[in-house]
């Protein structure tokens, strides 16, 4: 005797043994379910008879047990090794062999709790899985450790046959017992530890055709929420299935709007806000059904107390937007919680195209203050998104916004100076009747920013400080003198450090303009009458060469030269040093890359096609090295005049962005990311 056939004696036996038990114990099943008058009718041999025409039940349902459903459930029965793999094969031998020897195969359990039923679920065995359910039709009900009937099993694992074959066999049971008993044989609201129901898990492996047939068959289902208030007809609108959603809100029928309102807000459990969920998976079509169905959910909050056009304008959905303004525009006048309207949701945000949809389809949202008395342009420039400041500063019908003042007298320039958001300056900064407003305290942009501004380094500060006294001297009305203001370095150690790197690339320039002066393109003769000489000494751009090369070299060194005094820790003569430095460094590197351009051109002259790509390329990498070193040596002097640099910085402003957008498309054809 093999060892499988030696551990069914041993099920078998344990089988007997725990006879008498179960007339102890009376352990029944997780509904139960324990005899009925109607079991008395059908007969003694425990086969369910038939009514009417054969022909329109399913054919395995004719060998259907129903009396199963009653019997009294002893202790389980440890799965071996043998029967765990046949019925995970599909095996119907095992089945056979287990009948033979009388083992009650409703009492054979895995390790995790799985009945023989959920290990043929499992795999999608479907004729194993009728053989089993109908000679054992409770076990539809067992739970394993997870909480999870076969029906979870099958839906979890996207077997739509097998639902639907549990679907018939609970619609054929459900029709031959009495209603109190019909009502425990309800699968379909079984939840497991989760609280999911079977429906739960198909709509979320997204098998629609599986869960039209679980909502067919149990109107309850779709509502009921598990342990985190997450509904199935929930989780089908963020799947954005629209004939599933629509099913489902069916059910609640075709009574009066108050009337389907009251029965779904007490059918549905857990989180009510339908529209919003719609909102956020941004699915148009099922928007449009729940808002047909129940139209005064548009105007309900969330938990975060955000109605659905707040919603809609803070995560930036713009055709959920143009929706619900078409449906009402009454929501763009409510306030959420925190006192702010949809617009200015929308603006704190940055979506420019929204802002502008509001100010079209309801131009008084322009005019709508929040608790702190600001407006739509004010939380534009108070969180940096200048695009919206620059739309309506520029916009005749919203530029009069530029003036307003809020609660404390801030105009939106007094906002972006306070959080350093320089973007916005030189539009906000565009009339002398918004630089000239003070607010409570007295104080104009232009004091804020120069009191505010920290005595060390810091480019986002003093750029927008840079920017707003360009603007202030563009307008003419106020005397501006310099720029910048003299900066103090918070650590002497970290500023020895800085010029020390200076004077490495200083070194690293010298170095290299040093050794082209002696390599230059052409070579030298090597005959009389001019041996040594260099070959093309009478060429022009080889003249240029050399020029921009002494000049690299010549500035790399005096630079060597003047950082070498930093050297000696006088706060002050560092500062000096550096204001004289950093130009002469810059100078350099621009006329290196000069230098070996025109070195090229000297060597390659005559291809001209060669010639025009060449210059091309440079003349995009010289514009980049200026936007990049320019303002890093600019606003490091203590004087910068506005008449000569500021026109430099505004250019900068105007197409850094432009300078960025290149760089991504660079990146994206060699990197392939951006």
């Amino acid at each position: 005797m093999d060892s499988s056939e030696a551990e069914l004696d041993r099920i078998e036996a344990q089988r007997s043994t725990d006879a008498s038990h179960d007339q102890q114990n009376r352990t029944y099943l997780p509904m139960n379910i324990h005899g009925s008058q109607d079991f008395s009718q059908s007969g003694g041999d425990g086969v369910t008879p038939l009514t009417g025409d054969t022909e329109s039940v399913p054919e395995f349902l004719t060998n259907l047990r129903l009396s199963d459903l009653y019997a009294i459930r002893g202790e389980d029965v440890r799965m071996i090794p043998e029967v765990f793999s046949k019925i995970s094969d599909g095996n119907k031998e095992c089945l056979e062999k287990l009948r033979s020897r009388g083992i009650s195969v409703a009492r054979i359990k895995s390790n995790t709790g799985d009945s023989i039923l959920h290990l043929a679920v499992t795999w999608g065995h479907l004729e194993l899985v009728k053989e089993i359910v109908c000679e054992c039709p409770r076990l539809l009900l067992e739970q394993n450790s997870s909480g999870q009937t076969p029906l979870h099993v099958a839906a979890h694992s996207g077997h739509t046959t097998i639902v639907e074959a549990f679907v018939a066999l609970v619609t054929f049971s459900s029709a031959r017992l009495c209603n109190e008993e019909s009502e425990r044989m309800n699968p379909y609201v079984l939840k497991d530890k989760d609280g999911n129901t079977a429906l739960y898990y198909a709509i979320e492996g997204r098998y629609f055709e599986m869960a039209v047939c679980l909502v067919n068959a149990n109107q309850d289902a779709p509502f009921l929420g598990n342990k985190y208030g997450v509904s199935s007809l929930f989780v089908a609108i963020n799947t954005g299935d629209v004939s599933l959603v629509k099913a489902i809100l069916k059910i609640i029928g075709n009574k009066d709007l108050k009337g389907k309102k009251s029965n779904l807000e007490s059918k549905l459990q857990g989180q009510k806000s339908l529209a919003h969920v719609a909102l956020v998976t941004q699915s148009i079509g099922v928007l449009d059904v729940i808002l047909d169905e129940y139209p005064s959910l548009m105007d309900e909050r969330d938990i975060n107390g955000w109605t659905c056009l707040s919603l809609a304008a803070h995560i930036g959905y713009y055709e959920g937007v143009c929706n619900l303004l078409e449906r009402s525009t009454k929501g763009v006048y409510v306030c959420d919680q925190d006192g702010s309207f949809p617009i200015h949701t929308a603006a704190e945000k940055g979506h420019e195209n929204i802002v502008e949809e509001f100010i079209k389809r309801c131009p008084g949202s322009k005019h709508l203050l929040n608790k702190l008395g600001q407006n739509v342009l004010h939380i534009a420039a108070k969180n940096g998104k200048f695009w919206i400041s620059n739309m309506l500063i520029i916009n005749k019908d919203t530029e009069h916004l530029g003036v307003g003042q809020d609660v404390d007298g801030n105009t939106p320039l007094h906002l972006a100076v306070m959080n350093w958001h320089f973007k916005s300056i030189t539009w906000l900064a565009r009339s002398s009747k918004i630089l000239k407003v003070r607010n409570k305290n007295g104080l104009r942009a232009r004091d804020i920013a120069e009191r505010e501004v920290k005595p060390h380094y810091i480019f986002q500060e003093r750029w927008t400080l840079a920017l707003l006294l360009y603007a202030i001297h563009s307008r003419g009305f106020e005397s501006v003198h310099s720029l910048t203001k003299p900066s103090v370095p918070l650590d002497p150690k970290n500023n020895r450090d800085y010029v020390n790197t200076l004077l490495l690339v200083a070194a690293l320039v010298a170095t290299m303009t040093f050794a082209a002066g002696f390599t230059i393109p052409g070579g030298f003769n090597s005959s009389a009458p001019h041996l040594g000489r260099a070959t093309l000494a009478t060429n022009p751009t080889l003249f240029i060469f050399l020029v921009l090369d002494i000049l690299a070299m010549q500035s790399s060194v005096a630079t060597i030269g003047i950082l070498i005094w930093a050297q000696l820790g006088d706060p002050v003569l560092i500062r000096s040093s550096l204001h004289v430095a950093l130009p002469l460094l810059l100078f350099a590197l621009l006329c290196m890359p000069l230098a070996f351009l025109f070195g090229v051109v000297t060597a390659v002259g005559h291809v001209k096609w060669l010639v025009v790509i060449i210059c091309i390329i440079s003349v995009l990498f010289f514009s980049w090295a200026i936007f990049v070193l320019g303002p890093h040596v600019m606003l490091q002097r203590s004087y910068v005049s506005p008449k000569y640099a500021g026109d430099f910085l505004v250019t900068f402003m105007q197409y850094k962005d432009i300078i960025g957008l290149f760089v991504s498309l660079i990146k994206f054809l060699f990197c392939g990311c951006y």
